[in-house]
């Protein structure tokens, strides 16, 4: 039998070799001696015809030769590491001409009209009227019977029922709709009859189906995914720290590119590349995997050219950019550092020109090894288990206290030390895990069939945060947790709108509502004014006339408010006008 063990070498003379463990190796027939074909020329024929006959049972060791050469391109030493820090040159904030527009008194709804223009909106109107119009033509349903043009305040209105969904949760869709005392939300059935929302879900579209590529895997949904990366990188400048990492958005559907990652909480789902700031979480650019990435005709690794596209409007200006372990790799390291740009991050051990050396060595708990080439720190530390870290930013390990205690078997303590390298990582990773712990609180999708609109509720809920991010870091605005400020923008959308006179079906409740009699603690009724002394029918100036520069005086006034109004036009006015 052939043994595996028997390998092809080179000799120090340079001349090709075999050798094995054992003296010989049966061949099947007959037993082929080990041979010197350096020994003798003559018998160079004869070697030949032998080695052909065992070059189909022996592999050769090619990829060492490979290994080889690499080290030899990569002479990792024990040597410190001879950095050259890139300064960070750019201005982090909000675009200042966004600033000049915004004022000081921006609202929630102000900044996200930033994001979501004008533009947006009637982009969705024009292609979900055109795709009614196609799907109309070619199918006859009571939906298309009932359907007719949705408008750019329609559609306003749509989305903002949509976030208010996605804070009020109910198990089903109708519930929003149902007249249960328990369970009603009045708002939407004064805003939309539940039929009309179905029928904008189900045609709600975003491109042209006739003029769209059908190679792109996502053409569904390109505009929306061109449009939003274009806005956030022109309405804010990231700060100095920035991470590119994936977020995984649940879906189970039938999508050749759905992935399954178990160590994500949904497992399975479409995955989103992000470049996030570190700090707030603020998404510069994202991408969707469609399992197209990998470049034709070249060999660069999948996660090297995503890394690279992502990042492409940050190379050069001394950005520092975190990576985990799927993306780092020496030569990725080494051509950032080509152009201006300090990153740190986890690596395989196995990567492709990493060093073998940091691996042979035995190391305890708490124990750090280091090796450095061309700028770039290659680090091993010893924690409950293994974690290799590169950086061009650190010379050395540096080993620093994070301030945490570790409590021992028997009580003892011990102060918690990590190297500074770890501890920057740590900090510099949490941009995307901040953005994806908030979307994931309260998510604007509900399920669907088509995935490509799930993916637009995820990026609407990008778009959304971002705003909240841009918001956050306006000089003099109010302090608004995340809930209030998505309720106000589903507050403000809906101020003002001009909605269908839809047809009002079915006929009124007759039955009383439980919670009538409460009105008595908190609504307010007309009362005529008090009568004094001199006057048994006083009368006052009215306030809503007054504003208004009309002098007219009323005997009556709110019994809550004492207020002089007249009944019942300018009593209605100023309990449901705010500026009246």
């Amino acid at each position: 039998m052939y043994k595996p063990d028997a390998l092809y070498e080179r000799g120090d003379d340079g001349a090709i070799g075999y050798s094995s463990t054992d003296d010989e190796i049966d061949t099947g027939h007959r037993s082929v001696h080990t041979i010197d074909y350096t020994s003798d020329s003559s018998r160079s024929s004869e070697a030949s015809s032998v080695l052909q006959n065992v070059r189909k049972r022996v592999r050769p060791i090619s990829s060492s030769d490979d290994s080889d050469v690499a080290d030899d391109e990569w002479n990792w030493t024990e040597d410190e590491n001879i950095v050259n820090i890139k300064e960070f040159t750019e201005t982090p904030g909000i675009n200042p001409l966004v600033l000049r527009t915004l004022g000081a008194d921006s609202t929630p709804l102000c900044v996200l009209k930033q994001i979501l223009s004008d533009d947006f909106f009637e982009m969705i109107v024009r292609e979900t009227n055109r795709y009614a119009d196609q799907m109309n033509m070619e199918h006859t349903t009571k939906m298309s019977k009932d359907w007719f043009p949705v408008t750019n305040d329609e559609i306003r209105a749509y989305f903002a029922l949509c976030i208010i969904m996605s804070q009020v949760k109910k198990s089903k869709l109708e519930m929003y709709w149902s007249k249960r005392r328990i369970i009603e939300t009045p708002v939407f059935s004064e805003i939309m009859p539940y039929k009309r929302f179905l029928s904008i879900t189900h045609y709600l579209h975003f491109v042209n189906n006739e003029t769209m590529s059908k190679k792109d895997r996502i053409r569904k949904i390109r505009p929306v995914v061109e449009y939003l990366n274009t806005k956030f990188q022109q309405l804010y400048v990231p700060e100095e720290d920035v991470v590119i990492d994936e977020s995984l958005m649940k879906f189970r559907g039938r999508l050749n590119y759905v992935q399954f990652i178990a160590s994500k909480r949904a497992r399975f789902g479409i995955k989103f590349y992000k470049l996030c700031e570190s700090t707030s979480g603020y998404c510069s650019r994202f991408k969707i995997y469609t399992g197209q990435d990998k470049i034709e005709g070249t060999d660069i690794p999948v996660s090297q050219s995503i890394v690279m596209e992502l990042a492409e409007p940050i190379l050069g200006e001394g950005y520092t950019l975190f990576l985990d372990n799927w993306y780092s790799s020496p030569e990725l390291f080494k051509i950032l550092n080509r152009n201006n740009t300090n990153v740190i991050g986890t690596v395989r051990k196995n990567r492709k020109n990493m060093p073998k050396k940091l691996t042979s060595y035995k190391l305890k708990r708490g124990d750090v090894t280091t090796l450095s080439c061309k700028g770039i720190l290659c680090l091993r530390w010893r924690d409950k288990k293994d974690v290799y870290i590169m950086s061009s930013k650190h010379s050395r390990a540096e080993m620093v206290t994070t301030g945490k205690i570790r409590r021992k078997k028997g009580g003892e303590q011990e102060n918690v030390i990590k190297p500074s390298c770890v501890i920057e990582y740590n900090r510099g990773m949490g941009g995307v895990d901040r953005q994806d712990q908030f979307l994931a609180s309260f998510p604007l999708m509900r399920k669907s069939i088509k995935g490509y609109k799930k993916m637009f509720f995820y990026m609407f809920d990008i778009a959304v945060y971002n705003a909240y991010v841009l918001y956050s870091k306006l000089p003099n605005r109010t302090k608004q947790s995340m809930v209030n400020f998505r309720l106000n923008i589903a507050e403000d959308m809906l101020y003002n709108l001009s909605l269908p006179d839809y047809p009002a079906r079915g006929r009124p409740s007759q039955s009383e509502c439980p919670t009538r009699l409460q009105a008595k603690h908190w609504a307010h009724f007309p009362e005529h004014i008090s009568s004094t002394e001199k006057k048994k029918l006083p009368t006052k100036r009215c306030r809503v006339c007054a504003k208004n520069n009309i002098r007219s005086e009323t005997t009556w006034q709110c019994k809550k408010c004492l207020v002089p109004l007249h009944v019942p036009k300018c009593f209605e006015i100023f309990h449901t006008v705010q500026n009246y």
